[in-house]
Order: structure tokens, then sequence, then C-alpha cells
């Protein structure tokens, strides 16, 4: 998280507190007042350009531009307690700023408001602290801000802010009124709070060094207002900012003159500080409270409770993007899947036709593979269909050549044929009489092969050998009898013996 920068001031003196967020931690690094009043020779004091005397500071103390939350204090703003009849939560915001023109003394549409509810329940008449700041002072404290090298983030309201502290580091006391006293440079800040919640809120100017004794007559003014105004509800307990000696003992002496209880609360108890700033708290930390306050309620991520610059509006109404939104986010979720399994559906026919086409080239392979096969098993088929006896063939070739002084082969082809074989040849013979013994279709001289001096070429048919009939079986005939040596009569049967 950025660094942040807390700031206010008034008349005598700035309290500006630099923090930073490490991880899940807050680090207060600095915390320091700047003093903003001079005074001459003649003991006069001149007005103070607050930007320069901001710049010279956090300029000593090597702090640059950064976002900055600002506190005002009670006096600067107008302040009212209004009644409204039973509403939603969402409609009081227009409920208080109509009720707060009619109220308020110089609230115009320029003025910043905001409020912090004191009931919650929609069906009782509402009650809220309604607070507004004029156009005039926003606009001089922006000014001053940016003349320092500050952007402002929130304008919140400096008692809101203490008892934000409060609640933060202390549990919440069920139903009882506490009393916060912040004393200040030259007032103090008078805030009842119940439940965490701010209900009352006064500041006092008490001087300069402040009397007890001006202070315990204000604790006392402003208990009876509140008594007056909560239906006699009284403060239950008194708490004090600060730490010391001093302000213990101011603790006890508010405590046996007003006899209620009073603790005192040390506004950086509890919080993690910087090296240098452990070593060295300032001079009055009690001072600081509503800054640590705006500081812990920012780093929590939580609502404050009075920001002018971000106050409480009407919701906006649902606009009809929303109202169709869901129908409409259904029918693209619809589409997108629609499509989406078209696409899968798409990819998986893909699929199955490259699968397919590698099949199917396989397939042609193996039919490639088949053809060839067949063409050999045809030309073995045909080769022996003649069913020639190609030894003897060629051996009656043989018989009829001259012999191999006087030609010789060069090439011979062997082929079947339906009626029988075919037998090409080329050769040469020595001379032109041995060519006339052979065998030819056309010659030529070529003495390329010596000693041979004429070249052939010829043909010779062959013809099947004769295939033997096979005569189906015949039946055998009994043998004729054994003729005589003297004639051919047969031998008279022999006669059996009877039985």
């Amino acid at each position: 998280m950025p660094h942040l920068l807390a700031l206010e001031w008034n008349g005598t003196e700035a309290r500006l507190v630099y923090a930073s967020g490490r991880g899940d931690r807050v680090v207060i690094e600095q915390a320091f007042a700047v003093e903003m009043r001079r005074r001459n020779d003649d003991g006069e004091q001149p007005e103070v350009d607050i930007g320069d005397r901001l710049v010279s500071a956090l300029g000593a103390r090597g702090i640059g531009r950064v976002e900055t939350l600002v506190a005002i204090g009670r006096t600067n703003i107008e302040l009212r307690q209004l009644s409204l009849p039973p509403a939603p939560d969402e409609e009081l915001p227009d409920l208080v700023r109509f009720q707060a023109m009619r109220e308020f003394n110089e609230l115009d549409d320029d003025w910043l408001l905001d409020y912090v509810p004191l009931n919650d329940s929609p069906d009782e008449p509402r009650a809220v602290l309604a607070a507004a700041v004029g156009p005039d002072l926003v606009s001089q404290i922006q000014q001053t801000c940016e003349k320092a090298g500050l952007k402002p983030k929130r304008l919140v309201l400096r008692a809101c802010a203490a008892a934000a502290l409060l609640s933060h580091t202390q549990a919440a006391r069920q139903g009882e009124l506490r009393l916060l006293v912040d004393l200040l440079s030259d007032e103090a800040d008078l805030t009842v709070v119940n439940d965490g919640r701010v209900v009352f809120m006064r500041t006092t100017r008490l001087g300069e060094p402040p009397n007890p004794q001006v202070l315990f007559g204000e604790i006392r003014r402003t208990m009876a207002a509140v008594q007056n105004q909560l239906a006699g509800r009284k403060v239950e307990s008194i708490v004090l900012c600060g730490r010391g000696l001093e302000q213990s003992d101011l603790a006890r002496r508010i405590q046996a003159e007003l006899d209620v209880p009073t603790e005192l609360f040390d506004p950086f108890d509890g919080l993690q500080l910087g090296p240098e700033l452990e070593e060295a708290l300032p001079d009055h930390p009690g001072r600081f409270t509503p800054l640590l306050g705006m500081l812990a309620t920012e780093f929590a991520r939580r609502p404050h409770a009075v920001d002018f610059l971000h106050p409480r509006r009407r919701p906006a109404p649902p606009s009809k993007w929303r109202r169709y939104s869901l129908p409409v986010a259904a029918a693209v979720v619809l589409l997108i899947s629609y499509l989406g399994y078209r696409q899968w559906q798409y990819n998986g026919l893909q699929a199955d036709i490259e699968k397919l086409n590698a099949d199917l080239n396989n397939l042609d392979q193996l039919v490639k593979r088949a053809e060839k096969r067949r063409e050999v098993a045809q030309s073995v088929e045909k080769w022996s269909i003649g069913d020639i006896v190609w030894l003897d063939a060629l051996y009656e070739m043989h018989e009829k050549l001259p012999p191999a002084s006087e030609a010789m082969l060069s090439h011979l082809t062997l082929k079947s044929t339906a009626t029988g074989g075919e037998a090409g040849f080329k050769g040469f013979v020595k001379s032109l009489d041995v060519l006339k013994k052979v065998e030819n279709k056309s010659s030529s001289q070529d003495d390329s092969v010596k000693p041979y001096a004429w070249q052939f070429n010829g043909t010779r048919l062959i013809k099947s050998a004769p295939s033997a009939a096979k005569s189906p079986p015949q039946p055998k005939t009994p043998s004729p009898p054994p003729r005589s040596l003297g004639g051919s009569q047969q031998a008279p049967p022999k006669k059996e013996a009877p039985k």
C-alpha cells in the first residue's frame, strides 16, 4: 500500500502524521507539529502562509507528493441533529439534504454535506447528525494542499476520526456513553460515543495554556447537553487523550471533580512506530489522536464516519443493462457452448477424415504391391501357358546354327505366345556364305566383333509340345482261364461237395 499523510491545522499549529503500509501492518513513520504563529518585534502577529510552512517542513523530512487525509474541526462546519420520518438507508441521503436545506443557516447546493445515522431501524423515526462545510473552506484547503504538493484524498470531521481510533484500539462497551476529551493547542474536542458511534460533539476554546477549571466547566456543560438531548441518558465514563504524568494527573482531577470514572487513552499505544518516532514521540501525543484515527480507518479500508469529499449518496438506480444482463449472459453462454460443441464435432470429424485418409494411403500401397505381384504372376502364367520345353527348343536352335568358329549369338529373347513361343535373336557370322546357312530377317556388314564380319537378327517360332490326353480308366476284365496244352477247351468246373 502507498504512503499516506494525515494533516490538520488551525491558527497556532499544523499537525502531521506520515505512515506506510507494509503487507498487513501499518507503520507510523513520523508525527510532528509545525508552528503557525510568528511575532514581529513590535508584538504584532502577521499572517503566516500555511502552504509555505508545510513545504519547508515536508522537504526537511524528505516527504514528497503524497495522498493526504485532511481533518477539519467542529468550529469550521455547521452541525445539526435532524429528525426524519421512518425510511430505509438508501432514501436517507435525499431526506437529510432536504431537511438540512430548511434547518441550516447558509446551506446551498455548493456546500458539502454528510451525516452520521444515530439509529438503524427503517421502521422507526430516523435521527442523524448532519454536518456541512462551505465551499470557501474547501477551496482554501485544496489551495493549501496544492501549494504544499499534497493531494487531498479525504476531508474528515476531526472528532469522528478521534472516536474511530478509540473504537479501533479498544472494544466498544455495549450501551455505554463515553465522553472523549481531546486537548489541542488552544481548544478541546468533546465527543460523546455510544457503541463506537458519535452521537454528540462540540469544540470549546480553552486559551493557552488551558485552564483546568475551564475544562471542568465545559465537560459539565457537555454532559448536561447530552442528558438533555438523549432523553435523560448520562455520560458514564470519560476518556482523556494523552500520555505522561501531566495527563495522568489531569485525568485524576477530572474524576475527582466530576465524580465520573476517567481513564487515560494513549493514541500511540498498540501502533507500530518507525525507529525514529519510537525513540522520540512528539511533545503532546494526545493532539495526534484524530490523525492516527484517520490513518487507521483508511488502512483498514473502512468507511469514515464523515467524509465530505465522498458523502453518503442514494445508490444509483439499477441500469437496464443489469436487468437484462442475466438473460443476455445466458444467451451468450449458450451460443458459446453451441459453437464450442460444433467446433468439437468438426475437430472430431476432421480427425476421422485424417485417419481414413491415412488408412486409404496404406491400402493404396497394399494395392500397388498386389498389382505388382499380379503382374509377375501373369507374366509367369503367360510364360508357362505355351507348355514349351525351352531346353529342347534351345538345343534344336543350337543344332541348326553353324559352329561357334563361324557364328555366334549376341542376344536371345524368349517369350510365350498363345500358340507356343517365340525366340528372337541377334548374332554375328564370319562370312556371307555362313550367313546363308542361318535363319535371319535382316543382316548387315559389321566388323565390330572380330573375326565376324556380318551381323544378323531374326525370329523363330517354337511350337508347344503336344499334351497327352488322359483317357478315362478302363474296367478290369477277368483273366481268361488257362488253356490246356492240348486244346483251347476250358476245364470243367469243380463240383462242390455236398454239405
